[in-house]
């Protein structure tokens, strides 16, 4: 977990252009799970696709971390990017940057909620908004990054941005794009949602998070079109995720993914590990460590760097539920209810477990089960 600097503005736009953008009606130093940040790009990862990679889930995971430090600075546990992030090339950054971004408009809504800051929501889809291709020229190629259920059976439509500079002030790049998601919503057929920017400037010693979102109870007020018939139309672009039959994998690559676990203590049947590739070629753990809240689990820690951190990434058999859940949750809100830092951070959704330990004592399956059992 870390501290960032968190602040929600009031956000009216305007059909004419001249939108008003509130000064922040709160500014908080607001605990998150950077374990639930970097989770919220796992779930990207295996979005619309039957098959998964337990090794792409850990190496990103182990990036994201790498780059994004919780530990204690300066007196502080203030959320940072590291060394190693202004080390690494352009491209990398971006990734980083970008994962972060979402990871961290997702986080810090649900520590706001577990601290009975906002009212409960539910993040209904992410990052898999389609893009529109504009039909006009006011139109624009924005796509958001979150579609969010609140009370009342509203909607609110949201896109997540990361920087690796800024002051957290509303600056003119910050008022362009909330001008984007606008002309977006006006062409869209979420055009009645509320909307909502979250803008994180990670920095080298903080982070901050700032929020801007239309009022959640009120219809946005759209810009005008034009006829549509005075431009070329263009349908919209949607991608496509087919579900490959598992005869037309690659025999090469089934082959490589099949020594991995061939040797493993339980190993899989043929068809086992057709059906569940993500779970079955994750490390198995030992007999003592196969079962999470009664569920069985594979994963396994792995190192951040030489100070000790360490971050686990587990696939559950099957989803949680029940109690198992319950367990998970409270594991999860424990210290963010008292918007404390807790040095084993723990997050969890669907199948997947990702946690975050400070120290190398805690890197362990004991841990987890003390944490989670």
């Amino acid at each position: 977990m870390g501290i960032v600097k968190f602040a929600r503005h009031e956000w009216t736009p305007s059909p004419n252009g001249s939108d008003t953008v509130g000064p922040p009606s709160e500014t908080i130093d607001l605990a998150v799970s950077l374990a639930r940040v970097v989770l919220v790009n796992g779930l990207a990862s295996i979005a619309g696709s039957h098959y998964g990679s337990f090794d792409s889930l850990r190496l990103e995971a182990q990036l994201l971390a790498t780059a994004l430090d919780n530990t204690q600075k300066n007196g502080r546990y203030a959320l940072h990017r590291t060394r190693a992030f202004d080390c690494s090339s352009l491209h990398i950054k971006s990734f980083i940057i970008t994962a972060a971004g979402l990871g961290l408009l997702t986080a810090s809504l649900e520590s706001l909620i577990i601290q009975d800051k906002i009212k409960p929501l539910q993040i209904k889809h992410f990052d898999l908004m389609p893009a529109t291709t504009p039909r006009g020229p006011k139109g624009g190629n924005s796509r958001p990054d979150l579609l969010i259920n609140l009370p009342d059976y509203r909607e609110m439509v949201g896109e997540a941005k990361g920087r690796r500079n800024g002051s957290g002030q509303t600056t003119k790049e910050v008022r362009k794009f909330l001008k984007k998601l606008h002309e977006w919503a006006s062409t869209s057929e979420y055009g009645s949602t509320s909307l909502a920017l979250s803008w994180a400037s990670i920095l080298e010693d903080k982070t901050f998070v700032n929020l801007y979102h239309t009022d959640p109870t009120k219809d946005v007020e759209l810009i005008p079109q034009e006829p549509l018939d005075q431009y070329p139309y263009f349908e919209e672009a949607r991608q496509e995720h087919p579900i490959r039959s598992p005869r037309a994998m690659d025999s090469l690559e089934f082959r490589h993914e099949w020594n991995i676990i061939a040797n493993s203590l339980t190993a899989p049947t043929p068809i086992q590990f057709y059906e569940d590739p993500l779970f079955w070629s994750a490390p198995n753990p030992s007999p003592d460590d196969r079962y999470l809240a009664d569920i069985p689990i594979r994963g396994a820690w792995s190192p951040l760097g030489a100070g000790g951190r360490s971050i686990f990434v587990g696939i559950f058999q099957q989803a949680p539920g029940g109690d198992a859940l319950t367990r998970i949750r409270q594991a999860y809100a424990s210290s963010l209810e008292e918007n404390a830092i807790d040095p084993l951070d723990i997050a969890a959704e669907g199948r997947l477990l990702f946690a975050v330990a400070q120290d190398r004592e805690l890197a362990t399956w004991r841990a987890l089960r003390q944490r989670i059992d």
